[in-house]
C-alpha cells in the first residue's frame, strides 16, 4: 500500500542511504521503492527518469553535505572563527557517503561534473576565508585547494577514521594557513 505523505526528500534522503551503504549500483526504482514500501509508480510521481533521479540526488547530497555548513560559515562575522570552524567539520565527517559519491563519480561524467562543482564551492569558500584573514589572493588559492586535497585525500584512506586529527592539530593548521607574513 503506497504511503500518501512519502515525498520527494523522502525519496532522496534513503538514496543518500542507499547510496552510502550499497553504493550507487543500489540507485535503481524498484529495490528503493521496496525499501520505502511503496510501489514503483511513487518512484515515478516524482521522478521523470532514472537520470533525473540521480541528478536530484546529487542536488541533494551537495544541499545536504555542505550546503547548510556553508551558510553557516558564511553568516559568521570572524573570518579566522569561520575558517575553523570549516576545517573542524571538514576534517572530522563525511567518510562513507563522500567515498561513495566519490567512487560513482569515477564511472559516470555527470556525477563527475556535479562532483567537480561541489568541489569548487568548496575550494571557494576556503579561499574567501582566508583571503578575508589578510591571506593576499595569490597565496590563498593553493592554500584553500591543499586544505581541500587533504581533507579529501584522508576519506580516502583505507581507515578514514583512523586517520584524525584532533581539534587541537586542526586549531592549529587554520592558524597556520591563515598566517600571512607582515
Amino acid at each position: 500500500m503506497e504511503t500518501p505523505t512519502l515525498t520527494r526528500d523522502a525519496w532522496l534522503t534513503q538514496a543518500l542511504t542507499v547510496l552510502k551503504a550499497q553504493g550507487h549500483g543500489a540507485l535503481k526504482a524498484q529495490p528503493l521503492a521496496k525499501s520505502l514500501n511503496v510501489t514503483r509508480g511513487s518512484f515515478y510521481h516524482h521522478f521523470d527518469s532514472l537520470q533525473a533521479f540521480h541528478a536530484a540526488v546529487l542536488d541533494h547530497w551537495s544541499r545536504t553535505s555542505s550546503g547548510q555548513l556553508i551558510q553557516t560559515i558564511r553568516a559568521m562575522a570572524d573570518p579566522r572563527e569561520a575558517l575553523e570552524t570549516l576545517l573542524q567539520q571538514t576534517f572530522r565527517s563525511g567518510e562513507a557517503l563522500e567515498r561513495a559519491i566519490r567512487a560513482w563519480s569515477t564511472v559516470a561524467p555527470p556525477v563527475a561534473e556535479a562532483v567537480a562543482r561541489v568541489d569548487q564551492d568548496r575550494i571557494g569558500l576556503a579561499e574567501a576565508l582566508l583571503i578575508q584573514c589578510g591571506v593576499n589572493a595569490p597565496e590563498a588559492k593553493p592554500r584553500a585547494r591543499l586544505l581541500y586535497w587533504a581533507a579529501i585525500g584522508r576519506l580516502m584512506m583505507p581507515f578514514p577514521d583512523q586517520s584524525t586529527l584532533s581539534p587541537a592539530e586542526i586549531s592549529a593548521l587554520a592558524n597556520l594557513m591563515a598566517s600571512h607574513p607582515s
